[in-house]
């Protein structure tokens, strides 16, 4: 072979190259969430609890999540999360509400602070409030969609003495 021809296979081996380099594509630089999108996770979850769906509810939890409920042990896992809001539904669950205070996101991982009010009504027709405040540390999935790793809460009053 020739030089010609030599110089000619080069040329046609870098054009492969970078065409082929060109068609890879390159990761995308992931946007941060808006608040709206980083708080939709507990909007979801507080329609799945009113409805009294706790399959639901627990499904915006990470199948390894954990809960660290105020003065218990912490919850591991989407079916032991799914049972915990299931005792709160049989508690006599009747509406619960959030509210996002501030969220932010930095790639496929953020965080949501904000307050809840939870109505429970006993036996008798008595009827709990319980407001108070929460953390999630969210992902996204591979669906795009945030869901909670680690959810932290407290009430706002004090523990009643015994």
């Amino acid at each position: 072979m020739n030089l010609t021809g030599r110089l000619r296979n080069i040329a046609v081996l870098i054009i492969i190259v970078f065409s082929a380099t060109a068609c890879m594509e390159t990761p995308k630089e992931q946007k941060s969430a808006t608040v709206e999108e980083l708080g939709q996770m507990n909007r979801d979850f507080a329609k799945a609890l009113v409805a009294k769906d706790a399959a639901a509810a627990a499904s915006v939890y990470d199948e390894n999540a954990s809960l660290l409920p105020p003065n218990e042990a912490i919850i591991t896992g989407r079916e032991n999360i799914q049972a915990y809001w299931q005792g709160l539904i049989d508690a006599g669950l009747v509406d619960a509400k959030v509210k996002t205070i501030d969220a932010k996101s930095d790639g496929d991982l953020g965080y949501e602070i904000g307050t809840f009010e939870l109505k429970i009504q006993l036996e008798d027709g008595t009827i709990i409030i319980d407001k108070g405040k929460y953390t999630e540390i969210l992902e996204r999935n591979e669906d795009g969609y945030w869901i909670s790793l680690y959810g932290m809460w407290s009430a706002n009053e004090p523990m009643p003495a015994e």
